[in-house]
Formats: C-alpha cells, structure tokens, sequence
C-alpha cells in the first residue's frame, strides 16, 4: 500500500509539472490540439520520466497542506516554462503586424489559432508556419526535454527565484520585439522608399492616379519581399525558441 501511495506521489508531482507546460508550450499548447491529446502526452511522458526522476523527488510530507503546496509550485514552474516559450510566439505577432502595416495589409484580419482571436493575416500566416516549423524540426520534443530537465535547476520543494524567472521571462519579451523587427525590416524599408517615390511621382506627375496604382503594387512588391526573407527570419525564430526550449536565455 505504501508503494502504490509514493508512485502516486511521484505521478502527481511529474503530471503538474509537465502537464502545466504541455498546456502552454507552442506546438502543444495551439487551441488546435485536443486537450485530451495534451493529457494523454503528458500522461504518457509521466509514465516514462517516473523512473529516471523519481530519485530527486521529495518524499510524502507528513500533511496535506504541504502536499498541496508541493504540487502547487510543480504546476507554477510548469506554467513558467510554457509561458517563456509562448512568448515568444509574440513575435510573429510584432512582425507580422508591422509587415501588414507597410505592405497595405494590415486591415486585413483573419482568426489566429495561436492566441484565440482576430489577428493581421500575415502575423496568421507567420504563426501557422512556425507552428509547421515547430512540429518538422522536433522542437516539439524539445519541450518534453526541458520539462524534465528543468528537475535539475527547479528542484521540487526549493522555493522557486522569483527574479530569475522575472528575467528569464524579460529576456524572452525582449528576444520577441527585437526578432519580430528584424523580421519586419525589409519591407519597413521598403515601404519608406516606396512612399517616397510615389511622392516624387506624384509631385512631378500629377495626372497620375497615384491611389490606384500604389496600393496593388504595395502589396504584390511586399508579399515579394515577404517570400525571399521568410525563410532566414523563421530560422532566426527558431533558434531562438530552441535555446528556450534548452532552458536558456533566448538573447
């Protein structure tokens, strides 16, 4: 009997760490993923990680108080992981919003699997596609990875460094703008010249239908532009989501 109450124990703790941050992680924590797929994986992952972790667990604690704070806290640490790493997915939010701004898209809205709610159709198209990325290159597994890895830097029953997660956590949001920028800049300059040149046009030919002109060409020149740095920027994305997913600051 008291066997089967320790790998309860054990089971209850690994589920609320990895369970927490399954629901959170990108990849795994899209609306598009049944919640029960998302239990059964981290079900499964509990199952499998029991064994190797069971020895850095801390035993039962004589209350029910203390046993309730003990899984409170695996479930805080889990949500902290998954929450760094969807972060980061603010941005293709930054960039796709900024894309859309400059290249006469940005009125057009389209409902965004990622965050649940109307978004630019190019942070969409940019969200989709990490999502693809995520799933192709394995950094899905890699969220599986850190949550049993983080045993080694989060130990249960350590009070958790609430300044090391606030910058962890910084770093991620700061990683999110400065990657979305670096994905936007080329058709930010883009659209700076080529507001500049209607200008011209428009001052040194003024027969000209400057409106019907620009906004087709604005937008099949920056969808141009979009297609050849989609791929470096993406790959940036990546990187950085990795180092995450390893625990590590994204900067």
């Amino acid at each position: 009997m008291d066997a089967i109450i320790a790998y309860a124990w054990v089971g209850a703790l690994l589920f609320s760490r990895i369970g927490a941050v399954l629901m959170l992680a990108p990849g795994w924590g899209e609306s598009a993923v049944p919640v029960r797929f998302r239990l059964v994986a981290a079900l499964l992952s509990t199952a499998v990680l029991g064994p190797t972790l069971i020895s850095q667990l801390p035993e039962i604690p004589g209350t029910t108080g203390m046993a309730l704070v003990f899984v409170i806290s695996e479930v805080l640490i889990g949500l902290m992981i998954g929450g760094v790493a969807r972060i980061m997915m603010s941005a293709l939010q930054v960039a796709g919003q900024i894309m859309g701004m400059q290249s006469g898209l940005g009125f057009a809205q389209q409902m965004d699997p990622s965050i649940g709610q109307s978004s630019a159709i190019l942070s969409v198209f940019l969200s989709m596609s990490a999502i693809v990325l995520i799933f192709a290159t394995g950094i899905h597994r890699l969220m599986l990875e850190a949550a049993a890895e983080s045993y080694q830097i989060f130990r249960p029953g350590e009070t958790l460094s609430v300044g090391d997660a606030s910058q962890w956590a910084i770093s991620a949001i700061s990683a999110s703008f400065r990657i979305g920028l670096q994905m936007a800049a080329p058709i930010v300059v883009f659209a700076m010249v080529f507001n500049l040149a209607l200008g011209l046009v428009s001052r040194l030919i003024p027969q000209v239908q400057i409106y019907f002109i620009a906004m087709p060409s604005q937008i099949m020149i920056g969808l141009s532009i979009l297609a050849f740095v989609l791929g470096g920027g993406l790959l940036i994305w990546l990187e950085a989501l990795e180092r995450v997913a390893r625990l590590q600051s994204p900067l």
